[in-house]
């Protein structure tokens, strides 16, 4: 029988999660986490968009973690 062990808060954090990026046709620009389902957000200018992706990540590895939700892995580090 296998069992999993659930990683820590801190491990799931220091995860590296790629981002998309995607400008708006109304100004701005769109963040997506492709491996993190419904974790996105938005910025104004460029220089938000590296502080607003890593709170928008943190705060749904956070909150996912605090409801025992499954965290996946980012997608190069998953096993085939």
């Amino acid at each position: 029988m296998k069992t999993s062990t659930r990683m820590t808060l801190d491990e799931y954090l220091r995860l590296e999660y790629p981002f998309n990026v995607l400008a708006d046709p109304d100004g701005g620009y769109v963040i997506e986490f492709p491996d993190l389902k419904g974790c996105l957000t938005q910025a104004d200018t460029l220089d938000e968009v590296v502080p607003m992706a890593e709170d928008a990540r943190t705060l749904w590895i956070e909150a996912a973690y605090e409801h025992s939700i499954e965290i996946p892995l980012p997608q190069y580090l998953s096993v085939p």
